[in-house]
């Protein structure tokens, strides 16, 4: 009893039936219709995607006595010969187990005498990047002048091993991995001219199993056939595939927004009752990540995925933030490498679903900030209620600013003017002696309704020159700048308390370095980010 197995009873005749390598296709055709055949061609790519039938429909077409269009007739005796493996002047060479000087050697002796039987010799290499370095050098001089007769199609699934100055000397094609709408859409025509019975969902399964090679989805779909007694249906190529089911990839993303740990065990003990594998589990994991990331970024239309779980995926998407995604990749990334090398998978399984528990999200600086301007504007609010006996104001007295900055400054006031400060009784014999002493209480007390901003004025700024009633405070930075002008008022009224009547300029200039690069955890930044983000002060 002789059975040819899918794979190879339907094997691509003709260059228009290669499936996900239409690029490949039309440049081979043109060539062939034009007469502008190179002598070497480079073919590679992952496994299963028709780079070795790729090559023999090349060596059939250039042999072929009758082409049509360019593609193989398929019926003369050239054709056939080739398609069943017996043509004298196709030579087929392993070049895992031919890897040798002395096996090209015979190959180059051989390229010199003219076909048999066909108009060319075509010699189809799989695995060049095999061959050794020295034999690699014996092919160099034979793929660049080769005789006219000969034709030479080099198939790799590592170009990056074959050596540039091979390269060089051939037509490259790249061939990219087959996407899964495409391997499904091929199993239901092959179905079909089967006439076998078959669930779209089983096909879902055996695409994604087959991970973008179209042999390796024959493979599948001929065991769940045998499996299932002449069907392929959804269970049956579960259990064939051994593929972790969807649902159990959006339980494990939505440990992130529950935070049950207890969850995270009790999807670990039903993978273990499933007899999932736990690098299965997690390579699949990091696939159904990239596809939510693709969700987020390019939307769920243009997403490679069962039609039925689109709406789940558009959902996960949702709940998490790009900087969410890259953390938990990295986290899977990492326990897929630990998997590999640790003698208890299952522990590294379970440690990473409960980091998925455990997760925290990630916050934007800027969001922060946000917040805390919000939170600022609502204490100040709280804070400042309008009596309800008010007593008239006392007039400002007027000081009037000797520089066009001073009254910039004076209109950047965010804030509305508040009450006159209590001058001193005696005004300090030095001015801008006395600001610079009191200049870290001032920004401590400002920082009590302008949270972060005193720690900003108080390094970034400093009392710098005092004459003719004008004290300059000058500011490292332009944000430190901008920052004063937020609370001017505030500044004006502590400066004032303290050296008595006078107009506050603040410019850009000189500011000592007096922080020495010391937070500690009564600062009040620090504090806002170990209450927002639960953080520790470590250096």
């Amino acid at each position: 009893m002789s059975y040819l197995v899918l794979a190879r009873k339907w094997r691509p005749q003709l260059f228009s039936e290669l499936v996900g390598q239409p690029h490949v296709a039309r440049t081979i055709l043109n060539g062939l219709r034009q007469g502008r055949l190179a002598h070497a061609y480079l073919f590679s790519g992952p496994r299963g995607v028709g780079k070795t039938t790729t090559a023999r429909l090349l060596a059939r077409a250039i042999n072929c006595r009758s082409p049509q269009d360019g593609e193989p007739c398929g019926v003369c005796p050239a054709c056939l010969a080739i398609a069943e493996g017996r043509s004298i002047d196709t030579i087929e060479i392993d070049a895992a187990s031919n890897r040798g000087i002395d096996e090209i050697r015979q190959l180059r002796d051989g390229v010199r005498y003219a076909p048999i039987e066909g108009r060319a010799k075509v010699y189809i290499i799989d695995e060049v990047h095999m061959l050794t370095p020295e034999a690699f050098n014996a092919l160099l001089k034979t793929l660049e002048e080769p005789p006219s007769h000969a034709y030479f199609c080099l198939a790799t699934t590592a170009a990056q091993k074959v050596p540039q100055t091979i390269i060089s000397r051939c037509q490259r094609f790249d061939f990219r991995r087959v996407s899964a709408a495409e391997i499904r859409g091929h199993l239901e025509k092959i179905l079909a001219a089967e006439a076998i019975e078959f669930d779209a969902g089983a096909l879902d399964i055996i695409a994604r199993k087959a991970d973008g090679s179209v042999r390796d989805s024959l493979s599948i779909l001929d065991q769940v056939i045998a499996y299932s007694g002449g069907k392929a249906l959804k269970q049956d190529a579960l259990d064939v595939a051994g593929e972790v089911r969807l649902d159990l990839f959006f339980q494990a993303v939505e440990l992130v927004a529950t935070g049950n740990h207890a969850a995270a065990l009790v999807l670990d003990a039903e993978l273990a009752a499933l007899g999932t594998d736990p690098q299965d589990f997690i390579v699949g994991l990091e696939a159904h990540l990239m596809l939510i990331m693709q969700a987020k970024a390019l939307g769920v239309e243009k997403l490679d995925a069962p039609v039925e779980f689109k709406p789940a995926f558009a959902a996960a998407a949702g709940k998490l933030g790009d900087e969410d995604i890259v953390r938990l990749l990295q986290y899977a990334t990492a326990a897929e490498t630990d998997v590999r090398r640790n003698f208890n998978p299952r522990l590294r399984l379970q440690l990473l679903l409960l980091k998925f528990a455990a997760f925290e999200r990630s916050v934007l600086i800027a969001e922060l900030l946000k917040d805390l301007e919000a939170d600022r504007g609502g204490r100040t609010a709280k804070s400042s209620p309008p009596p309800s006996n008010p007593r008239p104001a006392e007039p400002l007295r007027q000081t009037l600013p000797t520089t066009n900055s001073a009254r910039s400054n004076t209109a950047a006031a965010s804030t509305p003017p508040t009450l006159p400060p209590i001058l001193p009784s005696t005004p300090p014999s030095d001015p801008l002696a006395a600001a610079q002493a009191a200049w870290d209480d001032i920004c401590e007390r400002i920082a009590k309704d302008h949270n972060s901003r005193g720690r900003m004025i108080k390094y970034g700024g400093y009392p710098a020159t005092f004459n003719n009633g004008v004290l300059r405070v000058n500011f490292s930075k332009q944000v430190h700048l901008d920052t004063a002008r937020g609370c001017l008022d505030n500044l004006r009224r502590e400066l004032q308390a303290v050296i008595g009547e006078a107009t506050i300029d603040l410019q850009l200039g000189e500011v000592p370095d007096r922080s020495g690069g010391a937070v500690t955890e009564d600062d009040p930044a620090v504090k806002m980010l170990q209450e927002r983000l639960d953080a520790r002060l470590i250096n």
